[in-house]
């Protein structure tokens, strides 16, 4: 499970920016999570769960936003989002597109306590 080492590297990143603002907690985390990264969020919320003990994070709350799916059409140069795995322009049904959306895994915001 890759999940743990995402963890990880995400408490690692809260003690660097706890330190930095010489913060004695973190409140909450917020990260962005592509549809199609790969992540499975229930086990990325039980690692948080278990790992943070004992970390500048042992308080904090994660909240994790879902991003869609979101290609770009090569022949018509539209921007869509696709609900299903569906890898066709839904404006003019070209196979020609590249996703630019949904596999993305993002730290949106780090809200801390200060001393």
């Amino acid at each position: 499970m890759h999940e743990y080492s995402i963890v990880a590297s995400l408490i690692d990143l809260c003690e660097k920016e706890a330190k930095k603002h010489h913060a004695k907690a973190i409140k909450s985390l917020t990260i962005s999570v592509g549809r199609l990264s790969g992540i499975e969020i229930h086990f990325l919320e039980q690692c948080f769960d278990t790992f943070k003990e004992e970390t500048i994070c042992h308080d904090a709350t994660l909240s994790i936003e879902l991003c869609e799916v979101v290609l770009l059409c090569a022949s018509c140069h539209e921007k869509s989002i696709v609900e299903k795995n569906h890898f066709i322009c839904p404006k003019c049904y070209s196979e020609d597109v590249a996703m630019i959306g949904g596999q993305e895994l993002h730290v949106k915001s780090i809200e801390i306590i200060e001393e």
